[in-house]
């Protein structure tokens, strides 16, 4: 008798912990549905449209897309030496669905507060696969490239 006790007690505390898992699980999945979805209406569109443009290497093109604040941090030199190992990659081939990783929201240096939007983005280029991270900084309703990064393989060649 205080065997079987024992047992239903443990399927009872085993469904309890079950029930807890699976609700913080899909709480959490919600919440990052909720937090992307605010963004990813009007990023995705803006995403698909300069990462093309990115992918031209022309250091001009590029500077344009960005912030002003962030342009003018780097030197001329330095963001054309950037342009010519990203140039490596080749041509654009395919650009996957970019993926929301996160928004970073607070005071950073001489722009004030601000919020950034950070996503990923698997894309194919002529010389090899390369993950794209994209950082766009929203200001008043807009989107700028606030950084980026080209992450592959062809690129340490």
């Amino acid at each position: 008798m205080e065997s079987k006790k024992s047992l239903k007690k443990f399927y009872f505390m085993l469904a309890t912990w079950l029930v807890v898992v699976v609700t913080v699980i899909c709480g959490s999945l919600l919440y990052d549905q909720y937090k992307t979805s605010e963004y990813d209406e009007r990023a995705k569109p803006y995403i698909n449209r300069v990462i093309p443009e990115l992918s031209k290497w022309e250091p001009a093109t590029t500077k344009a897309l960005m912030a002003e604040e962030v342009a003018a941090t780097i030197s001329e030199e330095k963001f054309a030496q950037a342009m010519v190992l990203f140039s490596r990659l080749g041509s654009l081939q395919k650009l996957n669905e970019p993926k929301f990783i996160e928004v970073h929201t607070g005071k950073q240096g001489e722009i004030g507060t601000q919020t950034i939007i950070e996503y990923d983005i698997d894309a194919e280029y002529t010389k090899g696969d390369a993950t794209i991270n994209l950082k766009l900084l929203l200001r008043d309703g807009l989107f700028e490239i606030y950084n980026f990064n080209f992450s592959s393989e062809a690129l340490l060649e």
